[in-house]
């Protein structure tokens, strides 16, 4: 039995009586040569803190400066309980490739903006009724239909019991969507959404779990579904490796949503492949438009292998069907259909329809379908464990046949934004700055070779053929294939390494270019689907984890994105090979920002997971011997080895994880996790010398923990908390670049302690710039003054030494000066920015070492590992 449950779109909010206005420029850009006529639209907008308290008193202004209808929901705020980022819903207008500029004003004691009857959504228990002014849709609360009926005008569009949304398995069986849990997500004037949550079930067993939200919009027949499928079991991966076919996987033949109207003899059939073609006509039979592969030169790529090996693929690009006659075929299809009788009018399509091949659209005597996974396929398709795909549908209801091409548009959607100088202004993401006065010229041409030129991530796309449905959206790690004499590059996955995603959006706010936020939605979408772990049943270690990128100059082979296959065996030769997800590979700050961009919900629940992660997998008396052994197990905080807890990349991440987290639901648990954290890997006291940096190939990243430690610092300003812990932390980083500015020395110079001396290292580099940065903020004078010399100093050395590589352009490199070199721009404008010292001082002691739960074990293992390396290396001479 399902159950309605309501989210809160507004959150508490207070200030003072003082009258404050302030003025936000939205700006929205027509690219396809499309009329958009009051096309809903939804964007993320930030404010600095203390500006806005609570979303009543907005209004947004048209070019005509009239006041039109407005949503708003606040998804983030600050500290002092203003408005961080809001989200905004508004029907935009704008002519075939025109800019117009909407105003968006808050005036704290001000007349409420204007507000238009909201939709209506009223219960039953056998279904959920949204009203949205222009028709009526009613949701079945039990079986996922979509839905059960929808009128217009009074009269019903679809056929009362014929639509559904039907799973088959591998061998024929028939599934059915159990709905077990209804939300509403969002309700206002302009859009309402709703979840429907449950399990596909067969008469013998459960396959599969699904989520679909329905998104609603006012005075309209529109309706958005993201539809997404999970398979929550765990994963079978002995020995650490994660192929396809093993143990977990779920397999099915086809999963589609059938809309179906009343049949008539006056039932018109319309189909087009690309958005601005004409729709083509077909009085009667059935008409199939089927996307077998990307179409691209590479369509063919091992890229695509399956369980066996083998790809199952069996022609480029497309093909349409028209009563079992081939009527058309080419590469790649951007499709609509529409079916039509007297006062009845349902059209139809899909996102990102090629690139999420296969896919399938089709009309027959019943309805369309919609072929998300279509049964066409040379191959049954598998879901890992632990693996999900979300696709977004379009529907169109009406009873007239106006604007048979209405959802050409649903393709290139409008993207409100406002300009780099707001964004920087707001500092939502501390340290922005617009990308007009960054003079570091050489970085900024760097990193704009990602969507600029012939070399672009897009161009990446197509050297493995990175579509298809489980791969669009993922960034080629040509770095990987370097040297490799195998023919075709090399497939490897780089899983958001470095948090790509945060870069991308990064540069999306400095300079507005929309590739920068093609890259981003689509690397965002893809990790929340396919590189998270989505399970519960799994080691607390793994469960709800990122996995790792493919692993280095291998090939992904079946085991996907999951790091290690079993086709690598005999190419690694190593006892050790195999793995999961760790605390090392995980990244969220970009899902964060994201979220607070777009509103997407998965994103939101894919960091509170990622946080949570870092506390289930660092929680020991958990474990099998939790009883006679409850220390924390300190997998959140290791780094490369299980013994090691000082400043590393496994700590830092899992401290940066815990701050995004906190900044979601302000849960105090995240803090007190993160703050336990800190103290267990770094001391204002520590001997540094002992931390054996001098490693590089194993210490490199304490910068990553510099940095993390920087952030903490920023965290604890904000809220105004100057407490023992911000003292704890300062010095702690004090010290540490104390010893870097007298010892750290540019990678190029030590090439020769690493075992492969490659670009990535010069890249590296720029970490050191920040911390530097960071440092000097929180430092007072002369410290402060060297702090920055030497911040410029790695900055500069990290961007020149890095170009002196011919592989200088390659994906790791790139994306790491990408995502952390911005914030020195910032430091560059603001050279005087810096936090007042606090005089009270506090006696921290002396350092304590950390021992986790079974480190005696991790000793004596190392221990063993190390003799046996020495026997081999004593037998070969």
């Amino acid at each position: 039995m399902s159950t309605l449950r309501t989210l809160c779109t507004d959150m508490p909010t207070s200030g003072n009586d003082d009258e404050k206005k302030v003025s936000c420029e939205l700006i929205v850009e027509e690219h396809q040569g499309i009329c958009r006529v009051d096309e809903p639209v939804s964007i993320g907008i930030p404010f600095s803190a203390g500006v806005v308290f609570g979303v009543t008193h907005f209004k947004l202004l048209n070019p005509a400066q009239e006041s039109i209808p407005l949503q708003t929901q606040v998804v983030s705020q600050w500290p002092d309980g203003s408005t961080q980022w809001v989200l905004l819903d508004f029907f935009a207008n704008v002519k075939p490739h025109c800019e117009v500029r909407y105003l968006l004003d808050y005036q704290q004691m001000g007349d409420p903006g204007t507000v238009m009857n909201s939709m209506v959504l009223r219960e039953n228990p056998e279904s959920l009724m949204v009203e949205t002014g222009h028709a009526r849709f009613f949701i079945d609360t039990k079986i996922l239909r979509p839905f059960s009926r929808v009128e217009i005008g009074g009269r019903s569009v679809l056929s009362e019991t014929d639509s559904c949304v039907s799973l088959t398995g591998r061998e024929g069986e028939l599934f059915v969507p159990w709905i077990s849990n209804i939300t509403v997500e969002a309700t206002g004037p302009i859009r309402s959404q709703v979840k429907l949550e449950g399990d596909f079930y067969s008469e013998s067993k459960t396959l599969a779990h699904f989520i679909a939200r329905l998104k609603f919009y006012g005075m309209s027949g529109f309706v958005e579904m993201n539809l997404t499928i999970r398979n929550e079991q765990a994963a079978l991966h002995r020995g650490g490796l994660w192929d396809l076919g093993y143990e977990g996987s779920v397999y099915f033949s086809d999963l589609c949503v059938h809309l179906a109207i009343h049949e008539s003899p006056n039932m018109h059939r319309m189909w087009k492949t690309q958005p601005l073609a004409d729709m083509k006509h077909q009085e009667g039979g059935v008409v199939e438009i089927y996307q077998d592969s990307s179409g691209g030169e590479n369509w063919h790529s091992v890229n695509h292998v399956n369980r066996n090996g083998e790809i199952p693929l069996r022609f480029a690009g497309y093909q349409v069907v028209v009563d079992e006659a081939l009527v058309e075929e080419g590469t790649r299809a951007t499709p609509t259909l529409s079916l039509c009788s007297p006062h009845r009018y349902i059209s139809g399509t899909m996102e990102h329809f090629w690139q999420n091949f296969p896919k399938g659209l089709s009309i027959d005597k019943r309805g369309l379908n919609f072929e998300v996974f279509p049964k066409k396929h040379g191959d049954v398709y598998e879901l890992q464990g632990g693996e999900q795909k979300t696709h977004t549908l379009y529907f169109q209801f009406s009873v007239t046949e106006n604007g048979s091409a209405c959802l050409e548009w649903v393709h290139d959607r409008l993207c409100p934004r406002s300009t780099p100088e707001w964004y920087a202004q707001s500092q939502a993401v501390k340290y922005l700055t617009q990308r007009q006065l960054d003079r570091n010229k050489e970085y900024c041409q760097l990193i704009d070779s990602i969507v600029e030129g012939s070399n672009t991530f897009f161009h990446c796309r197509e050297n493995i053929d990175e579509y298809g449905w489980r791969n669009f959206g993922e960034i080629y790690a040509d770095h990987e294939s370097v040297g490799y004499e195998g023919g075709l590059s090399r497939v490897s996955h780089y899983n958001n390494q470095y948090d790509v995603v945060f870069g991308l959006l990064v540069e999306y706010l400095r300079t507005g270019n929309r590739k920068w936020f093609f890259l981003m939605r689509d690397l965002a979408r893809h990790v929340i689907d396919i590189d998270l772990y989505h399970t519960q049943k799994d080691r607390p270690a793994y469960n709800g984890g990122l996995f790792w990128h493919s692993d280095h100059y291998c090939e992904a082979g079946t085991s996907t994105h999951r790091t290690y296959s079993k086709t690598n065996l005999l190419l690694v030769n190593s006892s050790e090979y195999g793995g999961g997800p760790s605390n090392e590979h995980n990244y969220t700050t970009g899902l964060l920002q994201y979220y607070f961009l777009t509103g997407d919900h998965f994103a939101k629940e894919g960091v509170l997971g990622l946080s949570n992660w870092v506390l289930e997998m660092d929680r020991g008396r958990d474990g099998i011997i939790g009883w006679m052994d409850g220390r924390p197990s300190g997998r959140a905080s290791a780094t490369v080895e299980q013994t090691y807890h000082g400043p590393g990349r496994g700590a830092a991440n899992s401290i940066n994880a815990l701050l995004d987290g906190f900044r979601i639901n302000k849960d105090d648990k995240f803090i007190a996790k993160a703050e336990d954290l800190i103290r267990r890997c770094i001391h204002p006291e520590d001997d540094i010398e002992q931390r054996e940096f001098s490693d590089v190939e194993n210490r490199w990243s304490y910068t990553m923990f510099l940095q993390a430690l920087g952030k903490y610092l920023d965290f604890k300003v904000d809220g105004n908390e100057l407490d023992d812990m911000f003292v704890y932390a300062r010095e702690s980083l004090l010290r540490y670049a104390d010893w870097m500015a007298e010892y750290e020395v540019p990678y190029m110079h030590v090439l020769h302690r690493v075992k492969i001396p490659t670009e990535t290292w010069p890249a590296q580099d720029i970490r050191k710039s920040n911390v530097f940065n960071y440092a000097a903020k929180y430092a007072n004078q002369p410290q402060r003054a060297l702090y920055l010399e030497k911040a410029e100093f790695f900055f500069n050395a990290s961007i020149s030494d890095l170009l002196s590589f011919e592989t200088c352009y390659l994906t790791r490199p790139r994306v790491l000066v990408l995502v952390n070199g911005y914030m020195h721009s910032y430091f560059q404008c603001h050279p005087d920015e810096v936090i007042s010292p606090v005089s009270k001082t506090f006696d921290f002691g002396k350092p304590c070492a950390f021992t986790p739960q079974l480190s005696q074990i991790f000793k004596m293992k190392q221990w063993l590992s190390s003799m046996v390396s020495l026997a081999k290396g004593r037998g070969k001479e």
